[in-house]
């Protein structure tokens, strides 16, 4: 068997981040043809059409990198760059180191590149492959395989398939500007699949082979089922979520004889509701590598900047650690911190119960200034974190007024009145912040505290804004969730009907994530709040969730910090601390560190288990 650049990604895990690897040389193809068995990884650029002939095997390791270079040489408007098999191809990822397949080009867009073609082959499997930027995408014909754990991604279609025999299961199919899956006269099994986000969902160009369309989850497709002109049959897909329960919505989503009386006919029996079990599977376990003990509860999100971890306690002390949870510098300030802390290259800067504001030297701990605000009938428990933005340091104040410090002196430059206690801190974008307060009302203003709108919604505000394209969502202490524009409008609201107190909405993976104190995880469409699914929790949270890498950590009351995946909901893993978690998680490198009111700062590395860990789909 030939070997074509093989090399290793050198790994450091004692730390629990990365050292960087030298980047492997990058093996460039034109039009080639290959001859004999063939297996590739690394990083591979193809600027031409590469063929594997009959009876071999090209086999791709996990992590190896194929970009396409755009050449348009027939004026089609498409690129011309093609993998072809005539033979057999495997191509087993892993969630770590899937295999991708995309655009070489700066700025990708769909079509850079022809498509994965493959005629009359015997074997086809992918596994945690992502498929983008192309054409066709996976272009199979009279051929057969599994396509499972897969992303087909920003591509024209997802797949043609014409007279194969393929299953496509648990993978994610979004954003193609044409068809996710596109099919004709083949017998397919499609399962356990997130379709979403395309023009269409599924399209069946023609006559079928009794393909299976089950256990599927479609939402925000322009369609998500179509029959095209000439297909005349009739179709039963089982168990599926079409996005809604009401018949007649599912009816409006699925082209068919109600469209067109020359057509066939889809009849479906819907799942009545979310489906489980969807999208790329993932199997792990949480490995603890360390944990720092304070004498207090530990509700600040820890803040990781450059190669340190900061902590705050309630116990009135703010720690330094290296990336192993080792003591660099402890300073005590006085009194309890339960806000986030923010950092520049400079200093660490914080605000006590005392009403301090304060910064410390981020290398020995030593205060450099202090800053006090006057107190207020609404002094108690959680105060909102301190933000850093160019010169200025925002403070938002028990007493119902937004602070603006000259982060370097201490000294006050603005102060913006709200008339509400202040629990948590302004979201900053587009020079401008956004602002909730225990009164229910939201402001905008400048950097220069100039008031911009305010809207009042009456219930309390009580945790900092999430940012999206179209403006800020708030989450009210009833549950309401409510989508701004840039100018004050409502765009969109929705009523969660749980409590939510200090747990932040979160914008992440086209959705809207909040953890209440109900005790239920949702995620809400970005565009229109419509809830996409609902998890349970083990308790009720008052943490914001963290949204990393595919996967939503949360942390709850009665100290378990769970693991559900962002696409399906799925819980994948949990960890248990001594008391209830009510701070953020936060990321550094593969590792996730979180604070418990057991007094602990946790350092947890979650560990991939291989793909025959994963549970059995139904």
């Amino acid at each position: 068997m030939r070997f074509l650049a093989l090399f290793l990604a050198l790994f450091c895990g004692a730390c629990g981040g990365l050292r960087p690897a030298p980047e492997p040389p990058v093996m460039r193809l034109g039009d080639v043809l290959l001859t004999e068995d063939t297996a590739w990884s690394g990083r591979i650029v193809i600027d031409g059409v590469v063929r594997l002939t009959k009876n071999h095997t090209l086999t791709i390791a996990p992590g190896t990198d194929i970009a396409f270079v755009r050449r348009d040489q027939d004026q089609d408007g498409l690129g011309d760059a093609t993998l072809m098999i005539d033979g057999r191809l495997i191509a087993r990822g892993t969630r770590a180191a899937p295999i991708r397949l995309r655009s070489a080009e700066p700025t990708p867009q769909p079509g850079d590149w022809l498509e994965l073609r493959a005629d009359f082959s015997p074997e086809i499997h992918l596994q945690f492959c992502e498929i983008s930027d192309a054409a066709n995408g996976l272009h199979f014909h009279f051929s057969k395989g599994v396509v499972e754990d897969c992303t087909l991604r920003g591509n024209i279609d997802g797949t043609r398939l014409g007279q194969a025999r393929f299953t496509i299961r648990n993978s994610l199919i979004e954003h193609n500007i044409g068809k996710g899956i596109n099919f004709r006269d083949s017998q397919v099994e499609v399962a356990h699949n997130v379709i979403r986000h395309n023009n269409t969902g599924i399209f069946l160009f023609e006559k079928d082979r009794d393909s299976l369309i089950h256990h599927n989850n479609f939402y925000d497709n322009g369609q998500h089922l179509r029959l095209g002109d000439f297909f005349t049959g009739e179709v039963h897909p089982a168990n599926n979520w079409w996005g809604t329960g009401d018949s007649d919505r599912i009816a409006s989503l699925i082209y068919d004889r109600g469209e067109d009386e020359t057509i066939g006919t889809v009849s479906p029996a819907p799942a009545p509701g979310w489906v489980e079990n969807t999208g790329p599977r993932a199997a792990m376990r949480l490995e603890s590598l360390w944990r720092h003990a304070t004498a207090g509860f530990v509700d600040a999100p820890p803040l990781i900047d450059h190669d340190q971890v900061f902590v705050a306690s309630w116990d009135g002390s703010v720690a330094a650690l290296d990336g192993r949870g080792r003591v660099r510098w402890t300073e005590r300030v006085g009194e309890v911190v339960d806000g986030g802390l923010a950092a520049d290259e400079r200093a660490l800067y914080g605000q006590t119960w005392g009403r301090e504001a304060f910064a410390l030297d981020r290398d020995s701990g030593q205060p450099l200034w202090t800053f006090t605000y006057p107190p207020s009938k609404a002094d108690d428990h959680r105060q909102g974190a301190v933000v850093v933005h160019e010169d200025l340091l925002l403070v938002p104040g028990w007493n119902g007024t937004l602070y603006a410090l000259d982060k370097a002196s201490g000294a006050q430059r603005w102060a913006m009145r709200c008339n509400a206690p202040l629990r948590a801190a302004p979201a900053v974008a587009g020079g401008r912040f956004y602002l909730g307060d225990s009164g229910g009302g939201v402001s905008a203003a400048t950097l220069a505290g100039a008031l911009l709108w305010r809207v009042p919604l009456v219930d309390p505000v009580l945790a900092t804004p999430a940012l999206t394209d179209a403006g800020p969502v708030v989450l009210t202490k009833s549950g309401r969730v409510v989508a701004f524009a840039p100018t004050g409008t409502i765009r969109w609201q929705q009523a969660l009907k749980e409590y939510c107190f200090y747990g932040a909405p979160v914008a992440a993976d086209d959705g809207i994530f909040v953890a209440t104190a109900g005790g239920s995880l949702w995620k809400l469409a970005v565009d229109s709040g419509r809830p996409i699914w609902r998890k349970a929790l083990a308790a009720p949270s008052y943490a914001t969730p963290l949204v990393r890498d595919g996967r939503v950590w949360v942390g709850g009351n009665g100290g378990l910090l769970e693991v559900f995946s962002a696409v399906s909901g799925d819980k994948l893993a949990e960890f248990k601390a001594g008391d209830a978690i009510q701070g953020a998680p936060r990321a550094r490198g593969e590792v996730v560190l979180f604070g418990a009111r057991d007094g602990n700062l946790y350092a947890l590395r979650p560990v991939d288990q291989p793909a025959e860990s994963f549970a059995a789909s139904p």
